[in-house]
């Protein structure tokens, strides 16, 4: 049951995966109080403001598409409010800013009743992944026909998922995959992708970082050149009012690079002199 310091402060957001018993926690955390259960994209309270405040309100998928004027009125007219959600990211924030979260993981404890009644099913594998979920499935999973089956189903780009496996993993893999790269077929690069690892990492999956962009084209537009005439640059500083002219039009960073002082702007002090009466 809702405690009060739970009801009087902050409505609750269960977040987990599909069959992680979200609406089971929901009704648990209700206890005796009568409640509604309701789709966050289709609230089914006419008239919100008439509503029993000591009766409870659990609104599913609050991640996908929510009638946000209603459900807004029911956080701040109703303290004892439960929503659902599969993930975080596609909640919107005036919800996550008003409510405490609870997470239940990406585990579905609809397999585990399978595998009760059917001790020989096979559990079912969503195939649809995000690409930081494909890359953490190639990475640590170790059934690979599953992994090369997932990349034959999303069918991710190949300089893309390139791009999100190489911080992860050692150049001696990624050098074999580059040399045949638009060269021969996606199905036997993503095959080639799959079972050149082993899925034994354990660290943490790290994130592609974008590299710097070059500041060539901005210094050539700022001298008037353009970007294919940057090579010119260095023959033109050696005219001493060509550098100053350079220097006046290029920022700090930018004259460290082509090796310019700044030239300092004088700053004149005026200080002004306070006449008294006694002077006139």
């Amino acid at each position: 049951m809702l405690s009060k310091t739970q009801t009087k402060t902050k409505p609750v957001l269960i977040v987990g995966g599909y069959g992680s018993g979200k609406t089971t926690m929901a009704i648990k955390l209700m206890g005796q109080r009568p409640h509604m259960i309701m789709q966050a994209s289709d609230i089914t309270i006419e008239d919100i403001y008439s509503y029993p405040k000591h009766h409870g309100v659990i609104i599913e998928d609050v991640n996908y598409k929510p009638d946000k004027d209603k459900v807004l009125n029911l956080l701040l007219t109703n303290e004892n409010v439960i929503m659902t959600s599969i993930n975080e990211k596609d909640v919107a924030k005036f919800i996550l800013n008003v409510c405490s979260k609870k997470k239940l993981g990406r585990v579905d404890s609809r397999q585990k009743k399978i595998k009760v009644l059917a001790p020989n099913s096979n559990v079912i594998v969503n195939m649809d992944k995000s690409i930081y979920e494909l890359t953490e499935e190639i990475v640590k999973n170790r059934d690979r026909v599953q992994v090369l089956k997932m990349l034959k189903f999303v069918k991710p780009s190949d300089m893309h998922i390139i791009s999100w496996v190489q911080p992860n993993v050692g150049v001696n893999v990624i050098t074999p995959l580059d040399s045949i790269m638009r060269k021969w077929s996606i199905d036997y690069f993503y095959e080639l992708l799959a079972y050149s690892l082993s899925g034994s990492n354990l660290g943490r999956i790290n994130f592609p970082t974008r590299n710097a962009y070059s500041p060539v084209p901005k210094i050539c537009y700022k001298l008037n050149l353009k970007t294919k005439e940057s090579y010119l640059v260095k023959s033109f500083l050696e005219d001493d009012k060509y550098k100053l002219w350079a220097a006046n039009r290029l920022d700090n960073d930018e004259c460290k690079i082509l090796n310019i002082k700044k030239v300092k702007k004088v700053r004149i002090s005026v200080t002004k002199q306070t006449r008294k009466l006694s002077d006139f």
